[in-house]
């Protein structure tokens, strides 16, 4: 029992996910200026988060990009291709067997800057939150040091 999507329906979900995605980590990146706003220290200090959560926008958004170009037809030819077809012949391109046979379009949009985007992202919102001195004074207090 297998549902297949339309094309139609992939390209707008596609579209979907690339505009959901922008406002989320765009709206982050905000969110964390306006907290740096409020930090006190070095150049870095303060605004060191805000860098690291700029720059997971553009490397987050890299793998939705290349989708909606290739949807629109302004990305074609062999250097689009997520996987390689000759290894997609011989094993199954499917879930996790798909990364076998990723492309090097597919190794850098899919891995490389996706989840370096992400790290990004997360390093950025956990220094402006201050989450590792919150960890380490309530780490204190539960062990009675504070």
């Amino acid at each position: 029992m297998g549902i297949t999507a339309t094309q139609g329906a992939k390209h707008f979900s596609h579209s979907i996910s690339f505009g959901v995605i922008l406002a989320f980590l765009t709206n982050i990146a905000q969110y964390t200026y306006w907290k740096c706003l409020k930090r006190r220290g070095s150049h870095l200090e303060r605004f060191g988060p805000l860098y690291l959560s700029v720059a997971a926008v553009p490397l987050v958004m890299a793998d939705l990009t290349r989708h909606v170009l290739q949807d629109s037809g302004l990305w074609s030819g062999p250097s689009s291709s997520m996987y390689d077809e000759s290894c997609c012949a011989l094993h199954s391109c499917h879930g996790m067997h798909g990364l076998g046979c990723l492309s090097v379009t597919g190794v850098f949009f899919t891995i490389i800057f996706t989840y370096s985007g992400f790290l990004c992202l997360l390093i950025g919102v956990f220094w402006a939150a201050d989450i590792p001195k919150k960890v380490k004074i309530t780490w204190q207090r539960l062990r009675g040091q504070y």
